[in-house]
């Protein structure tokens, strides 16, 4: 109950912090990927980081470039965090890997008011595998519609 607690409290902020700056939107989850458009795309990160390598800054770019061809109207951004580490810090740590793909995305032109964030914290993957190496959990996932 407190973690579903901070999780509404963290979004409600980054959400008046977004549209105060102007910025991306901040929400609660993301709608499907739109039939027809491909997808859903995934931005990875290294253990504890929100630094995009070469790759990942290639994925955003391809992103984008589709959302400007598709005339996406949202593309929503669901950063994940792995198990590793405490549970609120690995919340802010997902939230800010969507909002750093979201900047991303911004850089390549695609119009803030179409992206929306949203942090999911820790993933809920297998405790047995918690140091494996898991991309997966340390993403943003991309979904796309129209």
């Amino acid at each position: 109950m407190k973690s579903l607690r901070l999780m509404l409290v963290v979004i409600a902020a980054a959400a008046a912090l977004s549209l105060a700056a102007g910025n991306a939107r901040a929400a609660g989850e993301c709608r499907a990927q739109s039939p027809g458009v491909p997808g859903p795309s995934y931005v990875y990160f290294a253990v504890g980081s929100t630094k995009l390598d070469t790759k990942a800054k290639q994925d955003v770019k391809e992103v984008a470039d589709r959302v400007k061809a598709m005339y996406i109207r949202t593309v929503c951004l669901l950063g994940s965090a792995d198990k590793q580490g405490n549970e609120k810090a690995n919340f802010t740590l997902s939230v800010k890997r969507a909002e750093v793909v979201a900047a991303a995305l911004e850089h390549e032109g695609v119009a803030a008011k179409n992206i929306t964030v949203v942090g999911k914290g820790e993933t809920y993957g297998d405790w047995l595998k918690l140091f494996e190496d898991n991309q997966q959990d340390r993403s943003v996932k991309i979904t796309l519609t129209k």
